[in-house]
């Protein structure tokens, strides 16, 4: 069964109220109609209730009649129709008010069951079509909005690897270049040296590839993602481990505080972003200096983060870190350099199991990386059973 159509009309002339009422019910058109003797009674009706059809005396007293059109019109997004009475003929205040965003207008003379209901149902089809194509234009938009963002992330992705991916491999050549030379001179320490130069130089390229195969599978959705209790202290101490090497090389301390702490995650998820994060804060903090992994139990949640006591970065820095589109690299304090790319990794891998990656940062004192997952059930079960 077809909803009744909603109808306000605004006139403050009873006569012509009564004729459009009688027009209406001898119509056949099931419907609702509601009055308003002026224009501020009519303003008030239609922002308090719904109405499908609106319609609206040209000579209403004391009321600018162009600006309360748009003003029930505005009410709901131009979603109503709204439909001029007048006892005037003219063609050029007719389209003023059509161009304002009246739909018809009708003379009062001429109005008749049939005619009055066939300029509501052609306003209110008109109007859905309107809304429709609306709606169609903002999807539009939006998909235009989303290729040119796909766009741009591709460009940036061929200038990575054109420039970033290029430098380890120019390295790679030139230093197996240099350490042919040095093995036909039997030149030891030339030999390691070039040899070592070599191994950092694929460590870098590989790194790149590794977060560009991860970030580009992400930007695809192919990575599915089950989350299942993981032991954070177990995984901290795994990736710092790992990270050892690189962070006594610098004269850095690693340390986690994570014992006995369950979180509900996607195990190689969490340990790539902590192993990203880690590695970053190696990468900028200064020898003799502190990074550490921590777990907060913060309710049904636990706040994951890595702090370091490294060279940190002023607010704008900060700002643009998750921004491909205003990707930048800073080499570290020993020189290191990466592509920008492990950090808006980690934001999407934290994303991707229901957390926001935060950043806190300071200038010389330091910059802490945090997110939030929840706690694992049968850790929040065994915490409830033990509180009560």
């Amino acid at each position: 069964m077809t909803n009744p159509t909603r109808i306000l009309l605004i006139d403050d002339d009873a006569v012509d109220r009564a004729a459009v009422r009688r027009a209406l019910a001898k119509s056949g058109l099931a419907h609702t109609l509601t009055e308003a003797a002026g224009g501020e009674d009519g303003e008030r009706l239609a922002s308090e209730e719904t109405f499908d059809c609106i319609l609206l005396d040209y000579r209403l007293p004391g009321i600018d009649t162009f600006a309360l059109l748009k003003t029930l019109l505005a009410a709901e997004g131009e979603a109503r129709a709204v439909l001029m009475l007048t006892g005037e003929a003219d063609p050029d205040l007719a389209t003023r008010l059509m161009r304002t965003g009246a739909l018809d207008y009708i003379d009062k003379a001429e109005v008749t069951p049939s005619g009055l209901a066939r300029a509501i149902r052609f306003a209110e089809a008109r109007r859905a079509f309107q809304a429709e194509l609306a709606e169609a234009r903002r999807e539009a938009e939006a998909k235009s909005l989303e290729l040119d963002t796909l766009n741009r992330q591709k460009s940036l992705l061929f200038s990575i690897i054109a420039h970033d991916l290029r430098n380890p491999f120019q390295a790679l050549l030139g230093l197996s270049e240099v350490l042919g030379k040095a093995v036909a001179a039997r030149d030891p320490a030339s030999i390691e040296r070039r040899a070592k130069g070599i191994h950092e130089a694929a460590t870098q390229a590989y790194a790149l590839l590794e977060s560009l195969f991860s970030w580009a599978s992400l930007q695809m959705d192919t990575l599915a993602v089950t989350l299942t209790d993981v032991d954070l202290g177990i995984l901290a101490g795994d990736v710092l481990r790992g990270a050892a090497e690189a962070a006594s090389d610098k004269g850095l301390r690693l340390e986690a505080s994570c014992d006995r702490t369950v979180v509900r995650a996607q195990r190689d998820m969490l340990a790539t972003v902590l192993r990203n994060l880690v590695s970053n804060a190696i990468k900028f903090t200064l020898p003799g200096g502190n990074i550490t992994v921590a777990a907060l139990r913060e309710g049904d949640e636990v706040e994951i983060s890595v702090t370091d006591t490294g060279v940190g970065m002023p607010p704008g820095r900060v700002d643009d870190l998750f921004r491909l589109d205003r990707r930048t690299t800073t080499n570290g304090t020993a020189g290191e350099r990466g592509s920008g790319l492990g950090l808006l990794l980690c934001r999407d891998l934290v994303e991707r199991q229901g957390g926001v990656l935060e950043v806190r940062s300071a200038v010389d004192r330091g910059t802490t990386f945090l997110f939030r997952l929840p706690v694992s059930r049968t850790a929040h079960l065994i915490s409830t059973a033990t509180a009560s």
